[in-house]
């Protein structure tokens, strides 16, 4: 632990909380040190579940027993966060933040083993074109995992702060993750690093792609075939795991082989799925999302002022953006070579540990400014009026898009009304000039205000902090009576209530004692798709020993698959042995 970078005597992290993959990270001896998860590598996966035992699964654990479980299995919850919504870990209901807290929990865990004690304090990376609600989700994340927030960093940011350097002075970041996609405008000025503009869209990444690739996968099955793997979850799960590897197969590779014997069904209903897809094909099925990417930069390059020909680099970043047709349809598109990060999924960890490092003391070369990617504006009656009242209201801009954070803004309004007894001031995001097509944040409100005059003057104030979460004040002039809220009133937003029905739930899940398995009597009952499964499992993995491979790998694929075949036979556990062959075939592939 000696060297690692800490506030007085907490230690800073940085976290990249990721739809597909997370890290943590923090700054020893004044490098980059990101830390490994319990399973022994950099990158968690972003999924949680729960395993036979009543365990809470966070990571690949979690990420092979969705093949056994993707009913009670969540990933990718990131897209989810900001909704009212509850999914399943296992049997429990959860909201977005409280699985996310799990995940954080995971990384915070490992960081204190590693580093000898437990982070207080973390710099968290959101996307970008994060809205409010999705923002104050995420900072509710971390309030349940125990950590406070030094402040949420744009992912974007933190991959130009990761890998740019002193010559550039115009850099473009892409950064096309597992569920969400932002792009980046930054420039750098004698020891400043401003970001310029911000597009995205929390809605596209890698997810889409595989989803459309699945959906290519099973338009070449018959139709009796597609509809019988569309109703067998366990099928999805198997059809998603393996399209997901295929397109990551084809960032190296000409084609590859999708090779899943029972997917679903048995005997002569069987689905055996045996196909070849080539890289055109996921050319094909991509390239619409990536146009999508496209419109984005276009829109930050007028945000920013400035063409294609300024820029000094273009850099791609997250996981997704390894697809050849990436760099491709970027470079042609700006006419500008579009770099590959060495690392893409480490980048943006790699930047917010810097920026944690910083936090904490550490030498870091650059000072970082920051933007609001959208306008905050207040509901008014009419922008000539002014008016702070009525049904059918204006958005009147107080911070404008593109403003330098941390900011604060006053604007002037007038009441409508002789002796008006209170002022309602709606408070919206968005760049549409009806308050009610933007997205709506919440509201500040005076109320039993003393008699005064129409047209009485009220200020209203927008500070938004460093991490872009907003804190507004309304103050009636003539009487000095004023009301100030953060905004925290979005769809997924903890009550006080809410907060410890949620610590409650998470800290059942991760308190749970495991009995010791008692021996095997004969062979169990199994689920007919977990047996399918494992059945499936061995006959890859027959397939895969028939091929070339190291002594080391042969022989443990040999033995897992030992494994499973003795616990369909009720001789062990099948979870345990069904995640030890996963994890080999993964290698294997």
């Amino acid at each position: 632990m000696e060297g690692t970078e800490r506030m007085g005597t907490e230690l800073v992290v940085g976290i990249d909380l990721g739809t597909t993959n997370s890290l943590v990270g923090t700054v020893r001896e004044g490098r980059v040190h990101l830390v490994a998860t319990a399973d022994g590598d950099l990158l968690l996966p972003s999924v949680v579940g729960v395993g036979p035992d009543g365990r809470v699964l966070v990571g690949r654990k979690a990420r092979n027993r969705r093949l056994l479980d993707p009913a009670g299995t969540v990933r990718s919850i990131k897209r989810r966060m900001g909704e009212d919504v509850r999914v399943h870990v296992g049997s429990t209901a959860m909201t977005p933040p409280e699985v996310s807290a799990l995940i954080l929990g995971a990384l915070l865990d490992a960081a204190e083993r590693d580093l000898g004690a437990r982070p207080a304090r973390a710099v968290i990376t959101v996307p970008a074109w994060f809205a409010d609600h999705q923002r104050q989700a995420t900072l509710d994340a971390a309030e349940l995992a125990g950590c406070a927030v030094e402040r949420l960093v744009n992912e974007p940011t933190a991959a130009a702060v990761a890998h740019t350097t002193g010559q550039e002075a115009l850099v473009l970041v892409y950064d096309l993750g597992g569920g969400t996609f932002d792009v980046s405008i930054l420039e750098r000025d004698e020891g400043f690093m401003e970001v310029r503009a911000s597009q995205g869209d929390t809605r596209l990444g890698g997810d889409d792609i595989d989803a459309a690739l699945a959906e290519h996968v099973l338009l070449r099955l018959a139709e009796r075939e597609a509809a019988a793997v569309r109703a067998d979850a366990h099928a999805m799960a198997r059809l998603a795991e393996a399209v997901e590897r295929a397109k990551i197969a084809l960032s190296a590779r000409d084609e590859v082989r999708i090779h899943e014997p029972y997917l679903t069904g048995e005997g002569a209903s069987a689905v055996n799925l045996d196909l070849v897809i080539r890289h055109g094909d996921l050319d094909e099925i991509a390239r619409p999302w990536v146009e999508r990417t496209l419109t984005c930069i276009d829109t930050a390059l007028r945000d920013a002022r400035v063409t294609a020909a300024d820029l000094d680099r273009v850099v791609l970043v997250g996981g997704a953006s390894r697809m050849r047709l990436v760099a491709e349809m970027v470079a042609a598109h700006l006419d500008v070579p579009a770099q590959l990060a060495d690392e893409p999924d480490r980048t943006v960890a790699h930047g917010a540990a810097l920026l944690a490092g910083r936090a904490a003391g550490a030498a870091v070369d650059e000072v970082l400014v920051d933007i609001t990617p959208f306008t905050l504006a207040a509901g008014v009656v009419d922008d000539d009026d002014r008016g702070l009242f009525g049904s059918s209201l204006t958005a009147a801009p107080v911070i404008p898009r593109g403003t330098v954070v941390p900011v604060e803004r006053t604007s002037t309004y007038a009441t409508m009304f002789e002796n008006q007894p209170t002022v309602d001031v709606p408070i919206a995001q968005g760049e549409a000039e009806r308050l009610e097509d933007n997205q709506p944040l919440g509201a500040v409100s005076i109320e039993d205000l003393p008699p005064s005059p129409a047209q009485s003057p009220v200020d209203v104030t927008f500070r938004l902090d460093l991490s872009g979460v907003l804190h507004v004040t309304a103050t009636h002039r003539p009487s000095g009576q004023s009301a100030t809220t953060t905004i925290r009133n979005g769809p997924s937003r903890l009550t006080a209530q809410r907060r410890e029905v949620a610590r409650a739930r998470i800290e059942a899940l991760r308190a749970v004692e495991v009995a010791p398995p008692e021996p095997a009597a004969g062979s169990a009952t199994l689920d007919p798709g977990e047996e399918r499964l494992a059945r499936s499992l061995v006959r890859r993995a027959e397939r895969s020993l028939e091929g070339e491979l190291d002594a080391a790998l042969r022989e443990r694929l040999s033995s897992a698959r030992a494994a499973v075949c003795a616990a369909i036979e009720g001789v062990g556990d099948l979870g345990d042995a069904v995640e030890a062959l996963t994890e080999a075939l993964y290698e294997a592939y």
